[in-house]
């Protein structure tokens, strides 16, 4: 399926993005300030296979053989889980002039085509929340996003069970600590970049770990932290708490100095980890959502 809108610039062609699109993409972002996996085409191509490799879609915006616009979708297993919006970036030169909405919408209704009942995505609440709301996404929570600075090690409850391989990837929790969603895409992303020592990412360091009998799994990665615990145990701030210290250690001693924090808001409202953290940068991030 490709869709053409038209604008002064022209006539620019929505479509699926192809490996010979691959530089056409890293291009893109050169004209602007590369970062992170557009730095150079080694890692341009290496996010490419990523997205895919995690069942993931890549879709472009194309005005004259050039690509203006970028967005990548994770999928769900499920199709009652929320298809993932991973990114969205369109060309410094063509900002503002509706292209980003217009590849949301064509992402979307092929998601919907393919039978999903929903869309989800995360963006920072002042930064794109307009251009969602016209697309059709409702705002449904704000949480915090911190990068803190490992301080010090403090004394954790929690107890190591075992470190665990790409093979035993958890089904069974719920993401306390990190991103809730493309699980899959996230558990590949750290492995696969943490293996090859891309970017900031380390290891990745994978523990089972266990607090006052209860069993969760500790995920890092050098660049964030993802914590996974039993339904039943979401709300549970001690335990929680006690997760992170763990993680915060284990970071330390790996000589991981920084580290991104996702958490719900309620939770985060109370913890006091002052004692070995320095928030270097706090912001709110948005859920947004549409059913189809």
């Amino acid at each position: 399926m490709e869709q053409f809108v038209y604008a002064n610039e022209g006539r620019v062609l929505l479509r699926e993005a192809n490996e010979e699109d691959i530089p056409k993409i890293y291009e893109m972002y050169q004209e602007s300030y590369p970062e992170s996996w557009w730095q150079n085409k080694e890692l341009n191509e290496f996010r490419f296979n990523l997205i895919k490799e995690a069942k993931g879609r890549i879709f472009i915006a194309i005005l004259e053989d050039k690509v203006i616009g970028h967005a990548e979708v994770v999928l769900p297993d499920s199709k009652e889980d929320p298809v993932y919006l991973v990114r969205l970036e369109i060309h410094d030169d063509f900002g503002r002039r509706k292209f980003g909405i217009e590849l949301v919408r064509y992402s979307a209704i092929i998601m919907k085509n393919l039978g999903y009942q929903s869309y989800v995505t995360w963006p920072d609440t002042n930064k794109s929340k307009g251009l969602y709301k016209k697309v059709g996404l409702k705002e449904i929570k704000e949480n915090p996003q911190m990068l803190i600075k490992i301080v010090d090690k403090k004394v954790s409850k929690v107890e190591k069970i075992k470190e665990l391989n790409f093979e035993e990837q958890p089904i069974d929790l719920k993401m306390a600590v990190g991103c809730p969603w493309a699980r899959d895409y996230i558990w590949l992303k750290s492995f696969r970049a943490g293996n090859k020592e891309l970017l900031d990412y380390k290891g990745p360091y994978v523990h089972q770990v266990s607090f006052n009998g209860i069993k969760s799994i500790i995920l890092l990665d050098g660049n964030s932290l993802y914590i996974y615990v039993p339904e039943l145990e979401m709300k549970n701030i001690e335990l929680i708490e006690e997760a992170l210290i763990y993680s915060s250690n284990l970071a330390f001693d790996n000589n991981i100095e920084s580290l991104h924090i996702n958490i719900k808001d309620k939770v985060w409202s109370q913890l006091d980890l002052s004692d070995i953290w320095e928030i270097e940068k706090e912001e709110e991030r948005l859920e947004m959502k549409m059913e189809f």
